[in-house]
């Protein structure tokens, strides 16, 4: 009884690391939204979010990006994109929320890949950056999509974590931090996993190949949608 008792014991303990962290997971089911599977050879990068980011590299000690991808076809309020397009939008640090709510940052949105629109960047962290960019900027359906988010470059502890990646040199010389963390909005796609896989568990590490290629796109300058 003693053995059969331990080997039970294991059996649930098991289970329960499966479930407690799901990114792990052997034999897991990537995509839970009812959605089709998608990997395209390389990201398009809209007007807006090339113009953003280079809002960004002005004024990095008062603002990070919030990044999303779609990854289907998408039709908002304001317009419509294809699948595999990297958003980028801008957030405001504390010490860019000290300038006040009135100053204007020149930030825009994308109308389609080639229109934009004014909209001010994200006022506060008070909720996940790239919902808050899907939902009240855009107004967009946020099951379609993938999140994370970048900024300056991360200090050496916190860039070992699997989570985070520091890109030392993009196209324009300059390093950027990425966080592969959402919410809500990566765990539909990445088998439960709040943060885009470091493996091959989920296409995770070919999508991080196509955002980092995509924001190497945004740092150069010039739209050429």
């Amino acid at each position: 009884m003693k053995s059969l008792d331990r080997r039970a014991f294991l059996a649930s303990a098991g289970a329960f690391s499966l479930v407690t962290f799901p990114q792990f997971s052997v034999a897991q089911t990537c995509i839970t939204n009812g959605l089709p599977p998608f990997l395209p050879n390389r990201l398009t990068v809209d007007c807006a979010s090339r113009h953003n980011f280079s809002i960004y590299r002005r004024n990095a000690n008062y603002m990070g990006l919030a990044g999303c991808v779609s990854m289907t076809y998408v039709k908002t309020k304001y317009g419509a994109y294809p699948a595999g397009n990297l958003f980028l939008f801008p957030w405001l640090k504390k010490s860019g929320q000290a300038l006040g709510a009135g100053k204007n940052w020149g930030s825009v949105m994308p109308l389609d890949l080639t229109r934009t629109t004014a909209a001010a960047p994200i006022p506060n962290w008070r909720m996940p950056l790239d919902e808050y960019f899907l939902r009240y900027r855009m107004e967009a359906p946020v099951a379609s999509f993938i999140g994370f988010r970048a900024d300056g470059l991360f200090n050496l502890q916190v860039s070992r974590r699997p989570w985070f990646t520091n890109v030392t040199k993009l196209a324009d010389k300059h390093g950027i931090g990425i966080a592969w963390t959402s919410s809500n909005l990566n765990g539909p796609w990445f088998g439960g996993a709040r943060w885009i896989p470091n493996t091959d568990d989920c296409k995770g590490n070919g999508w991080r190949k196509l955002i980092i290629d995509g924001l190497n796109q945004a740092s150069v300058s010039g739209c050429h949608a």
